[in-house]
């Protein structure tokens, strides 16, 4: 499974709206024994969602490292092909170039997209499946 950023920073931040079902979501997801399949630049992204958000570099950072040493969680890097793929999905469902990699890699691995990101949702679902946090809960 494919789980976008905001769903980390939101199971993370206590004050998110979305905490509490992202939160759900990943102790049923870890549960079950599934992977979280990531694009390498969601460290960075959840690094700073949480700097941001806290005002705090040290705890984006300690967050960022926690989740990324995590067993059930596979980093894969932008290579060639994925970011070849992420270019033809940017361009062709006119998502921001963040966005298209984890498009790219729920098409490319097969994987369900998990996001709380509405508009990646939207666009997303014409190419992969498609699901925020409390509809895959609903769902499985």
């Amino acid at each position: 499974m494919i789980v976008d950023a905001s769903v980390w920073v939101a199971s993370i931040l206590d004050k998110d709206a979305h905490h509490e079902v992202s939160l759900a979501f990943l102790h049923r997801f870890v549960m079950e024994r599934q992977i979280a399949t990531v694009p390498l630049l969601v460290w960075a992204e959840i690094a700073g969602a949480v700097a941001r958000r806290t005002g705090d570099p040290d705890r984006g950072m300690k967050v960022a490292e926690l989740i990324a040493a995590k067993i059930w969680v596979r980093g894969v890097p932008l290579d060639a092909s994925l970011a070849s793929e992420a270019m033809r999905l940017a361009a062709s469902l006119r998502l921001r170039g963040a966005d298209a990699v984890y498009v790219a890699l729920a098409v490319t691995c097969r994987e369900p997209l998990i996001t709380l990101d509405a508009e990646m949702l939207e666009r997303a679902r014409g190419v992969a499946e498609a699901f925020t946090p409390e509809q895959w809960l609903q769902t499985h």
